[in-house]
């Protein structure tokens, strides 16, 4: 029987990199977004790797919860079932405590944490009946180790993590797997136009700006979307059957915690 997947800002960078390799894997998948055009050319270059397999597209609002409800309702429609659910979301204001205005905690919330939760809350009662899921939630290197101008992200990324520990308890008697992926540096939004900008600005080559911005990253480099995909592929694979309640750093080594 064909696994499906359900990923969440699914049409660009990480969310896209773990739509096409589960899709590789043999998935078919749902992506959503909030950018009809974005979805759309999301789709578009997806069914063209397809192989055979399905790829639906659902423009939703994390923000809103009735939409949260909508977008698995429609994924359901779509797939039949969903057997592994990727909770992925955009980029966070940057601020420190004394920058940020409550307005950006509480969309921040939304976006962040709240979606986590609402996704799972509907999830839940699906996977049990289907004796089997896998939940996995895209974080971010700084819910551990957290940066002072990062403030949102690192405390509701944490948060998420958090939660996903608990419900990894309780949700593994009926065989659902919850695990968290907290990437650092990746080349796909905010660095990849840093670096294309300092490439630009210094006249040197792409590979020189990477190295300047990967600065204290022991490989010497940001990681590439594609490595992101691999790592959740393999978390939703039958070769990590053991592997619950856990929270992967993948940072290129750049985080001083030992767990």
């Amino acid at each position: 029987m064909t696994r499906t997947a359900l990923i969440t800002a699914g049409t660009t960078g990480l969310g896209f990199a773990v739509a096409e390799k589960l899709l590789s894997d043999g998935f078919d998948i749902a992506i959503t977004g909030h950018n009809p055009g974005n979805i759309a050319m999301a789709v578009e270059r997806l069914e063209a790797v397809a192989a055979g397999h399905r790829v639906f597209g659902i423009v939703s609002d994390l923000t809103d919860p009735r939409d949260t409800e909508g977008l698995f309702v429609e994924a359901l429609a779509a797939l039949k079932w969903i057997d592994c659910l990727v909770v992925n979301s955009g980029h966070m204001a940057y601020g420190t405590v004394e920058d940020l205005a409550d307005d950006q905690w509480y969309q921040a919330i939304e976006m962040l944490l709240m979606s986590a939760v609402r996704l799972s809350r509907h999830a839940l009662p699906h996977m049990r009946e289907r004796g089997r899921g896998d939940i996995v939630f895209i974080t971010a290197a700084g819910a551990r180790e957290p940066s002072a101008h990062l403030v949102l992200s690192s405390a509701l990324r944490a948060a998420i993590a958090n939660m996903a520990k608990t419900l990894s308890q309780s949700a593994a008697r009926d065989n659902i797997r919850v695990n968290v992926v907290a990437p650092g540096y990746f080349d796909t939004g905010r660095v990849s136009a840093r670096v294309d900008a300092l490439a630009s600005e210094r006249g040197i080559s792409r590979t020189e700006a990477m190295r300047l911005v990967a600065g204290d990253i022991p490989l010497g480099r940001a990681g590439a979307a594609q490595e992101i995909g691999e790592l959740v592929g393999f978390i939703c694979s039958r070769k990590a059957e053991f592997l619950n309640g856990t929270t992967i750093v993948i940072d290129g080594g750049r985080s001083s915690s030992i767990i």
